[in-house]
């Protein structure tokens, strides 16, 4: 079954378009900061992909939205599958992060696969980070930016995908954190705002690029973004790799003109063998070098050594992007790398507890780094 979604997401993630045109050379990126590190993610241990015995449940959430590609704006009903974190409280407040697929993906795919009958490497992976105490219980959502839910040509996809910033903040949000006890007291742009500490967003590929739409478009409505394997295309179509300056320098105007610059972080993450590695990389390093908007306050970059575009990558990218924006022993998300360097010469790690030694992320005398 991992081998088959594998193979699915591999082929349905990618496009043809952009072939003829010559990417930036990944290592023409000058004046990138020497004390920056991309950081190598390690596995996620065998034992993650068995069952826990304490599961969450996977619940389907339809909900009412509109076809935002269009100005008439008719009228869509679309699917949310939520995962619920075992023990699920209503007298708590739950953390959300919204994944978005690739393309030609399907909103069911990534909890339940593609025939929407099985629980899949990643909600074993929710279901032992929260049971083995690396994050605090919280809320996962996969939606579709496709206006009906299923697969149809790169054209219709990415014009569905440049809009799903209106869907997210206007009928979403709202269906989920109000249904479920989130920290959303109302669903206005008021009550999103003042909710957005404990919320995420991330994406694969398309969804990647998703991610970077919502990011441009509503960077003040979420905290944390996870965008996987693709770029922003604010400058035009792959834009990280071909204008990645251009590229970096339009998100961190926009960054520096929000009430929220100083509040944000971008956990950014590609394989080594990915075949979108030139969007991610190309941006990242240029995005690096703006230091005073993209820094280790806000900013990292990770890789996974011989990672491809599938569904391995992605499980591997979230099993560490969400103990750091969950951590177990933290209020409130992404403040543990300010806040650990306080002790000269010890090692803690992301979640603020003492290293013991070993492989890892690690901050050590405010910085982090991979052992």
């Amino acid at each position: 079954m991992m081998m088959l979604m594998t193979s699915m997401l591999g082929c349905a993630a990618c496009s043809s378009d952009g072939a003829s045109k010559e990417a930036a050379d990944v290592s023409e990126n000058d004046n990138v900061p020497t004390d920056f590190q991309i950081q190598y993610t390690t596995p996620v241990p065998s034992e993650f992909f068995q069952a826990a015995t304490q599961q969450g449940t996977i619940e389907l959430v339809e909900y009412d939205s509109k076809d935002y590609t269009q100005s008439s704006r008719p009228a869509t009903r679309k699917p949310a599958y939520v995962y619920v974190p075992y023990g699920y409280d209503p007298s708590k407040q739950y953390d959300v992060i919204y994944l978005l697929h690739g393309w030609t993906g399907v909103a069911e795919e990534y909890f339940l696969g593609r025939s929407g009958s099985s629980r899949t490497g990643l909600v074993h992976i929710f279901d032992n980070l929260i049971q083995r105490g690396l994050c605090r219980p919280f809320i996962a959502v996969s939606p579709t930016w496709d206006k009906d839910n299923r697969s149809k040509d790169w054209g219709e996809s990415t014009r569905e995908a440049a809009v799903f910033s209106q869907e997210y903040v206007n009928d979403l949000i709202p269906a989920v954190e109000t249904r479920y006890s989130t920290y959303l007291a109302e669903a206005t742009p008021e009550g999103i705002l003042a909710s957005r500490a404990h919320r995420a967003i991330g994406g694969f590929s398309l969804g990647s690029i998703t991610t970077w739409y919502v990011f441009e478009q509503a960077f003040p409505y979420s905290r944390m973004y996870l965008p996987m394997s693709g770029d922003n295309w604010s400058q035009g179509m792959y834009g990280g790799a071909y204008y990645p300056d251009a590229t970096a320098k339009f998100l961190a105007d926009l960054v520096n003109a929000s009430n929220y610059k100083n509040d944000f972080y971008v956990w950014y993450a590609v394989g080594t063998e990915d075949v979108r590695i030139d969007q991610t990389h190309n941006q990242a390093l240029a995005m690096a070098k703006l230091t005073g908007t993209f820094n280790s306050s806000n900013f990292s970059y990770h890789m996974k050594e011989g990672g491809r575009h599938d569904f391995y990558a992605v499980w591997e990218f979230c099993y560490h992007a969400l103990q750091f924006f969950f951590p177990a022993n933290e209020a409130s998300a992404v403040r543990s790398v300010k806040r650990e360097s306080v002790a000269t010469g010890r090692a803690y790690t992301l979640g603020g507890m003492l290293a013991s030694g070993g492989r890892g992320i690690q901050i050590i005398d405010g910085k982090k780094i991979i052992k």
